[in-house]
């Protein structure tokens, strides 16, 4: 997926080497998520991903990890997400292939 703005929000959108929006019935449909759909999940996704996450995310804290610390993780886990749209569920690069649903 790339990142992308519709409608003035900031989003991720795949469209299978598309060049544009309009269906073609011999390729999936175009998937999008806005942004604001998948932050609030990152946190439990995070915790989600080892058990002792909050304690990497947040070093000394007991609370959930903020957004920006998920990120912070994920980027230096070097971890991908993946979405699934017919599950609509967030899909980690582990071994696990932890999910988590957003929609």
């Amino acid at each position: 997926m790339e990142s992308c703005w519709a409608n003035q929000r900031p989003g991720y959108r795949c469209r299978h080497g598309q060049t544009s929006a309009a269906p073609r019935p011999d390729r999936p449909r175009n998937a999008y998520v806005p942004e604001d759909s998948i932050l609030p999940h990152l946190p439990a996704l995070a915790i989600r991903l080892t058990p002792t996450a909050v304690a990497a995310v947040s070093p000394g804290m007991a609370e959930t990890p903020s957004v920006a610390d998920c990120i912070g993780y994920l980027r230096h886990g070097n971890l991908t997400l993946t979405y699934d749209p017919e599950a609509q569920t967030l899909i980690a690069n582990t071994d696990r292939e932890e999910r988590i649903f957003i929609g």
